[in-house]
């Protein structure tokens, strides 16, 4: 049954416990320049390649629509995606990726070899555009010293009321590292079953 004391958005985290003794799904095949789209929280567009890979395990893959990376990109199953176009549109880069099997299996003639099998069903998400919602007089955060207009901890995060639906994903400008998701895509997403997401109430978070 879905739980209808809802908040106005949510905290939207990934839901790790499918991983057991492992800390990934998935781990991004290097490429130059990898090491700054951790998150790819920025608003302006990266230079990344025509495809991008990830060396995954597909036996945890298959228990998740929202799969832990060593990068911590929003890749979404299309299911998740699908949904989330569907309730409203919002600045984005939808940016294809492919799940390579990186497991070992035999080869039938006494020898193994990685798998090699690709999953294309999911999709890495940049939002373009971020928004001045966060509440500075009632949250309590500490701003960062090299750009004050944005925080670097937060102890409770609260966000500005607004008279206009909110994105079913959306940034702060001022924390863009955090992704949040609306009461809307929550609801939506739960009654659809979707695995592998957690929905943290912003006012209890702390980083």
């Amino acid at each position: 049954m879905i739980n209808n004391n809802y908040s106005p958005a949510y905290i939207l985290d990934w839901d790790d416990s499918h991983l057991l003794d492992i800390d990934y799904d998935a781990f991004i095949v290097k490429f130059s320049g990898w090491e700054n789209t951790i998150r790819l929280s920025l608003t302006r567009e990266y230079d990344l390649p025509n495809t991008i890979k990830f060396d995954a395990i597909f036996d945890t893959l298959k228990n998740t629509d929202f799969p832990v990376t060593n990068v911590r990109w929003p890749i979404f199953s299309n299911q998740i995606w699908e949904i989330l176009k569907e309730l409203q549109s919002f600045p984005h880069k939808e940016i294809p990726v492919v799940m390579v099997d990186c497991q070992v299996v035999s080869d039938g003639q006494g020898s193994t070899k990685v798998s090699g099998t690709e999953n294309d069903n999911f999709i890495a998400v940049q939002l373009l555009e971020h928004l001045d919602l966060l509440d500075w007089e009632n949250s309590i955060v500490e701003p960062s010293f090299i750009l004050p207009d944005q925080i670097m901890g937060v102890q409770k995060l609260v966000l500005k009321e607004t008279t206009y639906l909110l994105p079913p994903l959306f940034r702060l400008s001022a924390y863009p590292t955090a992704l949040l998701a609306s009461s809307q895509a929550r609801i939506a997403l739960e009654e659809a079953g979707i695995k592998g997401v957690v929905f943290k109430e912003i006012e209890n978070f702390q980083a």
